[in-house]
């Protein structure tokens, strides 16, 4: 079974686990203890959901003692890859497992959607507010709007030849704008393909860093990765953030996902059963992102 939001159960499902899953924890720790055995976790993947599983990997083996866990931000693609490789325990993936993906594993592989993100197209900080249409966005990523004195982006007050600069091949954070904002996940229709001048980056926070650095470049990352160095754009009338996502008034946005290759047990469903816990979903608020189940604060 694949916990997705899609689930109309899942909420009622996960809430009545929590205390199961707070006891199983406990169990494993004591039986840690007892046996004198230890586990470890190898976890690679999504660069986006790397943020909030290296946040989860500390309070998780606060709690659970004997525990260690590794988190390595690979890409989407490379992560799932390692997975069915048998590299490494989970995944982590910014977009949903692909069909080819699947069928290498079987049609085995599972994936829980334990948080929610909006893709934000980010620009110098120096920048007055731009209003994009998802079709002038698309312009601009497609080579078409190529100058900052474009009538489509003169708004921003920059100056110069503009300066793409997107994520790498395999990346989940690029299949995700390619299909809700190119129009195309493959770039195969017609103006969906970038221009060839692009810079390609391995990371959000690589992209953040060089767009705040050069007043030309226009990217995009995940929104939990936006911070007071850059501005993140409108998209139709509608400011990113967490609660335009809830409300689903923000259309760039995804499910971030854990993956297991078969149903998850032992010390790999205890973690995947925590991520959904109160603490679990907290770190996931504190990651910048958004929660699935209640968190902390809205339980107690």
């Amino acid at each position: 079974m694949s916990f997705t939001s899609k689930n109309k159960f899942l909420p009622y499902i996960l809430i009545a686990l929590i205390p199961i899953a707070g006891l199983s924890g406990w169990l494993i720790a004591k039986n840690i203890l007892q046996s004198g055995e230890a586990y470890s976790l190898n976890i690679a993947g999504s660069t986006t959901v790397f943020k909030i599983a290296n946040e989860v990997k500390d309070e998780f083996s606060a709690t659970h003692l004997g525990v260690s866990i590794t988190v390595t931000g690979t890409g989407s693609g490379a992560g799932i890859t390692a997975l069915l490789d048998g590299q490494i325990d989970i995944a982590m993936a910014s977009r949903p497992i692909k069909s080819e993906e699947n069928t290498t594993g079987g049609n085995d592989l599972k994936a829980f959607a334990t948080a929610k993100d909006g893709l934000a197209i980010i620009v110098h900080e120096s920048a007055n507010t731009l209003d994009l249409t998802l079709d002038e966005a698309r312009a601009i990523f497609n080579g078409t709007v190529t100058d900052w004195s474009d009538p489509i982006v003169a708004e921003a007050g920059l100056t110069g030849t503009i300066q793409l600069i997107v994520r790498e091949e395999g990346s989940g954070t690029r299949d995700t704008f390619n299909e809700l904002v190119m129009g195309d996940e493959t770039q195969l229709e017609e103006g969906s393909s970038y221009p060839g001048n692009e810079l390609a980056k391995s990371s959000n926070q690589v992209i953040v860093d060089a767009v705040a650095a050069n007043s030309n470049y226009i990217g995009y990352v995940g929104l939990g990765y936006v911070d007071d160095r850059i501005d993140a754009v409108v998209i139709e009338g509608v400011v990113p953030s967490i609660e335009s996502v809830q409300d689903a008034s923000y259309l760039i946005q995804r499910e971030l996902f854990f993956v297991t290759n078969g149903t998850p047990s032992g010390i790999i469903g205890e973690f995947i059963n925590w991520l959904y816990s109160p603490d679990g979903q907290s770190i996931v608020v504190d990651s910048g992102f958004i929660n699935v189940l209640p968190t902390k604060d809205e339980i107690y």
